[in-house]
């Protein structure tokens, strides 16, 4: 596809057929958040500063590309920034009949929208990649599930991502990588925010009661578990902690790679979290208690019945395919073929 849509037209004359090119371009808008203050209602600065970290430092290179791509296709770009608590649904929604595409952040079409012709973006969860989608983001996402179709180059992209292990690459920062958390064998729950999004939109089970569940099938099937804390905020964390405080043989850990925590573990428990999609990478087993992006590979346990899902396993290629289907839905923040492929 060209930089900008090309409508030919035949006009028939004299038995000569003519053309005649229409060059159309878009209006824009781009609901662009402020990256230096909180997505959540809080203080906002009076000068726009850098980014709060490194997640948003990635959003706003994707912000650039994707203005970048449209401005190359001669479309018409108006950037709206401001601090994303402040954007009002009602005052989006009359604005929308003025543009051709609305791209609005984090959230999702069911929880705010905008018009048909609003697409939501967010991070992927593997660092580099971000998804835009007129459905929303996470298991909302509209291509979802993505063919399992193993392959050749699904292979060879999952052997090129793997390589982020040895370097200890995460969509977050990660403390240096060593040995495993504890000695000799355990299980691995990965814990999420109680209160984030995709816990209430994907998922009927809360992170407390999943938590509960695999500690008590843990303690009856005489297995040790490791609980890994989310980095971003930890205060939410402290019911957790306590819960697995209580509990004989688990141990909680925050300051461990989250690679050294999957790479030696006999299975991976999750309700849904992104970080999922590095246990694919690893080709460590994985439980989920809710919805994914990944589900068509992952099994889901229910919280009564843990065992159950323990033997359902899919195979490495298998996964390989799903991260490829996957990804290649998804914008490469660097690679301008994407935006694309994507955006059309």
């Amino acid at each position: 596809m060209s930089a900008c849509r090309r409508i030919a037209f035949a006009l028939q004359g004299r038995g000569v057929r003519r053309y005649q090119e229409i060059i159309m371009t878009r209006r824009i808008l781009l609901a662009k958040p402020r990256l230096d203050c909180s997505f959540k209602q809080g203080p906002v600065p009076d000068v726009i500063g850098p980014p709060l970290n490194p997640i948003l430092r990635e959003f706003g290179r994707f912000l650039d590309q994707i203005q970048s791509f449209h401005e190359a296709r001669g479309d018409t770009v108006v950037v709206d920034e401001q601090p994303l608590w402040r954007f009002e649904l009602s005052e989006l929604q009359a604005r929308a009949a003025a543009f051709d595409r609305v791209y609005f952040p984090h959230k999702l079409r069911q929880q705010f929208p905008i018009g048909t012709n609003a697409w939501f973006y967010k991070n992927a969860p593997l660092a580099g990649f971000m998804t835009v989608d007129p459905s929303g983001w996470g298991a909302s996402l509209s291509f979802l599930p993505p063919p399992v179709s193993p392959s050749e180059v699904a292979d060879q992209g999952y052997a090129v991502l793997r390589e982020r292990i040895a370097r200890n690459e995460s969509l977050f920062a990660q403390p240096a990588l060593k040995g495993p958390p504890v000695p000799g064998a355990y299980d691995l729950f990965l814990c999420q925010l109680p209160h984030d999004e995709t816990i209430r939109f994907h998922s009927d089970v809360g992170v407390s009661e999943a938590l509960a569940a695999v500690l008590a099938h843990c303690r009856v099937a005489g297995r040790r578990l490791v609980v890994k804390g989310h980095p971003a905020n930890r205060k939410s964390m402290e019911p957790l902690r306590a819960m697995t405080a209580a509990y004989p043989g688990a141990a909680w850990v925050d300051d461990v790679s989250i690679h050294a925590c999957i790479a030696g573990a006999a299975c991976v428990f999750t309700v849904n979290s992104g970080s999922g999609m590095e246990v694919l990478l690893h080709d460590r087993p994985l439980i989920r208690f809710g919805r994914a992006e990944y589900d068509a590979v992952v099994d889901k346990a229910d919280i009564d019945d843990v065992a159950s899902a323990r033997g359902r396993i899919s195979t490495t290629r298998e996964r390989a395919a799903l991260i490829h289907a996957y990804l290649s839905r998804c914008l490469a923040i660097d690679d301008p073929e994407s935006f694309e492929t994507v955006l059309g």
